[in-house]
């Protein structure tokens, strides 16, 4: 797909949802991918309500229940944001539309503000992938590729509560309607109680730092259809601090955990999720895209020779003599 191609059919997306919104991820804020990641773990004891909207953003319960909806179109914005000190933050934004049809063809567009992005199509049994500004490739898909992608593109709710779970409190705000769906109120916030960060941190565990979190300022709040607990709606801002521990040598600090000496880092964070599900049983079908066939590569052998051709070859390595007495 080219590049003016690509920007036309975001530009389409952001006309439907107004003005522009955010979605992040950083190195040190984690991600999507990273807060994908997260679901292998939970550290925390949750209220029920809590874990009631644990379960409804939980990528892999998401993107089943989000195939029995049909026809629908999600939109999420997330902004992410990180600084040491006083230093300015940097952050990422990100927004994404995901689109469906009654036969599980989907199409997702991403978008961020680091001039990256991608357009991934499932039609069928074919995938088709393109980077911005790139053409797309078609290929076969292969499971559990498909799946995978779509919950890193219903993610952007849970990067936000993954981070926020063990710092907040949820109350019931009771039922009502949206867009002719029964639906439950969620809000999050601050809680006056929570998870005690630990006193040390293994410096080789790069997702140490979520345990450190502590948070300034915490609102949300979801909307978890009834019938598919999904939320149809949801909204989750906070700004907070932690730490981060890297192992260094040399330093003259004292071990860490993991054996090696630690070297700790104050940082502040803030985040601001926005995720949306629209045109249930309106959204289009979900045309096979024009793309180009993955290139066959049939000549492996002479194609790593013209790679490696280049460079010199490693000098013998010397066998010492054996020298064998004989008449003993």
């Amino acid at each position: 797909m080219s590049g003016k191609l690509f920007k036309r059919r975001l530009a389409a997306a952001r006309s439907r949802a107004g003005a522009p919104a955010p979605e992040l991820v950083l190195a040190v804020c984690a991600g999507l991918s990273a807060g994908i990641a997260g679901c292998q773990e939970q550290r925390v004891v949750l209220t029920r309500l809590a874990a009631a909207v644990d379960i409804a953003v939980r990528p892999d319960h998401f993107a089943s229940a989000f195939r029995k909806l049909g026809r629908a179109h999600f939109r999420s914005v997330a902004r992410f944001e990180a600084g040491v000190g006083e230093d300015p933050m940097d952050s990422v934004t990100t927004e994404t539309d995901l689109w469906i049809d009654d036969q599980h063809n989907w199409r997702l567009v991403e978008l961020n503000d680091k001039d990256g992005g991608r357009e991934v199509v499932l039609h069928g049994r074919e995938i088709g992938v393109a980077l911005r500004y790139g053409k797309m490739i078609r290929r076969t898909a292969e499971d559990p590729e498909p799946d995978q992608i779509l919950q890193e593109g219903l993610g952007g709710p849970f990067a936000a509560w993954d981070l926020l779970r063990s710092v907040s409190t949820v109350d019931d705000f009771g039922a009502e309607s949206r867009s002719g769906r029964n639906v439950h109120i969620y809000k999050l916030t601050k809680s006056s109680r929570p998870a005690r960060p630990p006193a040390t941190l293994d410096a080789q565990d790069r997702r140490a730092w979520r345990q450190t979190l502590v948070a300034d300022s915490i609102e949300g709040s979801a909307a978890i259809d009834d019938v598919t607990g999904i939320p149809l709606f949801a909204d989750f801002r906070a700004r907070y601090s932690m730490r981060r521990v890297a192992g260094t040598s040399g330093s003259g600090l004292s071990p860490g955990p993991g054996g090696t000496a630690a070297a700790e880092t104050r940082l502040r964070g803030a985040l601001d999720v926005r995720a949306s599900i629209e045109d249930i049983g309106q959204s289009p079908d979900i045309a096979r895209p024009e793309a180009e066939d993955v290139p066959p590569r049939q000549r492996t052998v002479p194609d790593e020779k013209a790679l490696l051709g280049g460079l010199p070859r490693s000098a013998p390595v010397p066998v010492p003599a054996l020298k064998i007495e004989r008449g003993r």
